[in-house]
């Protein structure tokens, strides 16, 4: 795997200052994003009783860029204070607590899915195969209480063999390139984002709610549309966004 690299890399070797004000001001606007969508509704709910009050939110579309573009680190910390935030005001996050833990969840496997390596301390860490086995181990705990509906979690497998491939594959993205190759070479992040968001949803409906596996395999449509539609508008949002600022795609993936 390799990151393109362009003219901005100069840019960001000589003004890492303004870049780390600018990115701590990303980190800000997209966890205020991400509080002001926890208000608006997308689709129902759906618990062990049918559709209840609480209502997914547009939230689901922000999340994913807390890591693209931030990187692990402050992908995580921005993406935490969001999801703390989000949870005093939002009545959704009153219903399934975990949820609070997924926009943190998604900046650091998302970040760490960047590049094939990133430098914790003296450690190296492969940092998507770190993403692959997170998402294998959420994949196995729903799986224990919930065999009968193993297919609910397809995209979670598939969100981990991308995870794999982005390891052990040639990646690339280059904010240069013409518009449909710059938007679907960012899909495989943006894909690894959401369903690292919803690991937090989907553990939170086993672990504390106690959904049935009849219940999962009602709302398995629904779930589809959820986490592609999430995939898709965020993968457009990071595209437009990179296009306007690609000196924060070198800073996420080189320094954090």
């Amino acid at each position: 795997m390799t990151q393109s690299v362009d003219d901005s890399q100069m840019m960001l070797s000589n003004s890492s200052g303004p870049l780390a004000t600018k990115m701590l001001a990303v980190g800000v606007m997209f966890a205020a994003v991400y509080v002001v969508c926890a208000f608006i509704p997308l689709t129902p709910f759906i618990g062990p009783l049918g559709i209840g009050s609480s209502m997914l939110v547009v939230s689901i579309f922000i999340a994913p860029l807390f890591g693209v573009l931030l990187g692990p680190t402050r992908g995580f910390i921005f993406g935490l204070i969001a999801g703390v935030i989000a949870a005093f005001v939002a009545p959704l996050y009153l219903v399934l607590p975990t949820l609070f833990l997924g926009p943190a969840l998604s900046g650091l496997f998302t970040g760490l899915s960047l590049r094939p390596f990133t430098r914790v301390g003296r450690l190296s860490l492969p940092g998507p195969l770190v993403t692959a086995l997170y998402l294998i181990l959420i994949v196995i705990l729903y799986e224990i209480p919930n065999w009968a509906t193993w297919w609910f979690v397809i995209l979670y497998m598939l969100a981990a063999v991308v995870a794999i491939g982005i390891q052990f594959a040639r990646y690339t993205f280059s904010p240069s390139e013409v518009r449909r190759s710059r938007y679907l070479s960012i899909i495989p992040l943006t894909f690894i984002g959401t369903m690292t968001d919803f690991s937090m949803m989907t553990m939170g409906a086993v672990y504390i709610m106690g959904i049935p596996a009849s219940v999962f395999a009602l709302i398995f449509p629904l779930m589809l549309v959820e986490r592609i539609s999430a995939t898709v508008v965020s993968a457009f949002i990071v595209a437009v966004l990179l296009t306007a600022f690609p000196d924060l795609w070198q800073s996420a993936t080189s320094t954090d």
